[in-house]
C-alpha cells in the first residue's frame, strides 16, 4: 500500500505565521535594545532630591535602577511615544529585567508574549522585591497559561504576604474617569466609575428622577440620551431644563466652515453640534476672529492675553515630540530665551507643558520654528524631529537594512 502524499501547507497561512513570528521576534528585539540603552544611561543620584534641573527616575518597582530622565524623554521620542507612554514602556521593561528574571527568560526564549509580560510587569511594581520574587517563581512554569484572574489573585496573595500594610490600603479602587482623550465628533465621551453601593444608588434614583422629568416637560429623546443629560445637569447642579451656569465660547475661522474643535478635547464637532449646544448653553460668547498669521510684537517679557490667546490657538498642544497636553495648560516658552534677546512675539513663543519647559531649559534639548506651527526639535541624542499639526515626524532615516546574504548554489 502506497504511503501517503504530505499535504503541502498553505502558502499564504505560512506566510502569515512567518510575519506573527518576525513581529514577535521583533517585540522582543526592541525590548533588549531598550534595556540596553537604559544600561548607559543609569544615574547614582537621589530621586529624592528636589531640583529645578533634571532628576533621577524611578521607574519600575523597589529595586529598579533610576535613570536619567532628560535621556528618558530622548528615548520615548525615539519610540515614537509620548513621553507618558515611552516611560512606562521603559518601567515594564526595568521591572522585567530587574525584578522578574525567570519572566524575562522566558520573554527571551519566546514562551511569553512582550505584550503579556508587560500586563505582569504593570501588576507587580507595586510589590517589594520579595513580593515580586514570590510571582515570579510561582508564573515562571505557567506564563503560557496564566488568565488575568489568576494573576490578579496571586498579586494579591503577594501582598498579603510580604506587604500586608498594602492589603487594607490597596482594596479601595473606587474611580471617576471622564475619558477626554477619545471624544467623537459628536462630541460625546466616554465615562467609567466604581462607587460604594449606597452611592451609585442615590445616583440612579437621582438618574431616573431626572430623566423622568424631561420626558413630562416634553423632551421626546430616548431614555439612555435623557439619563445622559440628566447626568450633566447633576454635575452643574441643575434641576432638569434649568440651564443656568453654562457658558459656551465659540472662536470663528474662516479656514474650517464644515468642523469645529472642541479645546477641552482638542477633537473635531460638527457644526450641527456646536449649533446644539449654542442652543442649550444659558450664555454664548463669540469671539473676535483672530488671525493666526498676524504678527504680534510687544517689549514686556509676559505675553498679554491676546497673544497668549494666539499662540495657544495656532498649536493647540505642547509643541515637545509626541506630547498632546493641551496648550491652555501650558507655560508659554521663549525659544530664543528672552535674556539672550529673544523677543515676546508671535515667531519666538510656543507653548510647552511644564516637564517639556524643563528639559528645554536645563537639558540640551532644542527647537526653532521653521514656520508658524511648525517646529524643529534636536535631542541630546541628536536625533531631529518636525512637529506640526499633522503630529510628530522624525527627520533622521532609518538605518538601512542590511542587504540579505546569497543563497547557497
Amino acid at each position: 500500500m502506497a504511503a501517503p502524499t504530505a499535504q503541502l501547507a498553505d502558502p499564504a497561512l505560512a506566510a502569515v505565521r512567518a510575519r506573527d513570528h518576525a513581529a514577535r521576534q521583533a517585540d522582543v528585539d526592541r525590548l533588549v535594545a531598550v534595556l540596553d540603552w537604559a544600561t548607559q544611561h543609569t544615574t547614582d543620584a537621589d530621586p529624592a532630591a528636589m531640583t529645578f534641573g533634571e532628576r533621577a527616575l524611578t521607574l519600575g518597582g523597589p529595586g529598579c535602577p533610576a535613570i536619567e530622565e532628560f535621556a528618558a524623554y530622548d528615548l520615548a521620542a525615539a519610540l515614537g511615544s509620548s513621553t507618558e507612554s515611552g516611560l512606562k514602556y521603559l518601567s515594564r521593561a526595568l521591572e522585567l529585567r530587574h525584578r522578574l528574571p525567570r519572566l524575562w527568560d522566558a520573554v527571551l526564549n519566546g514562551r511569553l508574549p512582550v505584550w503579556k509580560a508587560a500586563k505582569i510587569a504593570d501588576a507587580t511594581m507595586r510589590l517589594p522585591l520579595d513580593g515580586a520574587t514570590h510571582v515570579d517563581a510561582r508564573l515562571a512554569q505557567a506564563v503560557s497559561t496564566i488568565t488575568y484572574a489568576q494573576l490578579d489573585r496571586l498579586v494579591d496573595e503577594a501582598i498579603a504576604r510580604h506587604a500586608p500594610d498594602q492589603a487594607t490600603a490597596g482594596r479601595d479602587q473606587r474611580h471617576v474617569r471622564v475619558d477626554l482623550d477619545h471624544a467623537t465628533i459628536d462630541g460625546h465621551v466616554r465615562l467609567d466609575a466604581l462607587l460604594t453601593v449606597p452611592d451609585a444608588l442615590d445616583l440612579e434614583h437621582a438618574l431616573q428622577t431626572s430623566a423622568q422629568a424631561l420626558a413630562d416637560a416634553g423632551c421626546d429623546q430616548f431614555l439612555d440620551v435623557r439619563r445622559s443629560i440628566a447626568l450633566g445637569d447633576l454635575a452643574r447642579g441643575d434641576q432638569p431644563l434649568d440651564l443656568a451656569g453654562r457658558t459656551l465660547v465659540v472662536h470663528l475661522h474662516q479656514d474650517s466652515p464644515d468642523l469645529g474643535r472642541c479645546e477641552t478635547t482638542r477633537s473635531p464637532v460638527t457644526v450641527e453640534t456646536i449649533r446644539t449646544w449654542c442652543a442649550t448653553a444659558a450664555k454664548v460668547t463669540i469671539g473676535p476672529v483672530i488671525d493666526l498669521e498676524q504678527h504680534v510684537h510687544v517689549e514686556a517679557y509676559e505675553a498679554p492675553d491676546r497673544l497668549r490667546e494666539q499662540i495657544e490657538l495656532r498649536d493647540l498642544t505642547c509643541v515637545f515630540p509626541h506630547c498632546r497636553r493641551p496648550a491652555t495648560r501650558c507655560d508659554l516658552d521663549h525659544i530664543t530665551p528672552h535674556d539672550l534677546g529673544g523677543p515676546t512675539s508671535t515667531d519666538n513663543l510656543a507653548p510647552l507643558c511644564r516637564r517639556h519647559h524643563r528639559a528645554k531649559t536645563h537639558s540640551p534639548w532644542t527647537y526653532m520654528m521653521t514656520d508658524p506651527g511648525t517646529y524643529h526639535w534636536t535631542a541630546p541624542s541628536g536625533l531631529t524631529y518636525r512637529r506640526d499639526h499633522h503630529g510628530t515626524t522624525p527627520l533622521d532615516p532609518p538605518p538601512a537594512t542590511p542587504p540579505a546574504e546569497p543563497a547557497e548554489p
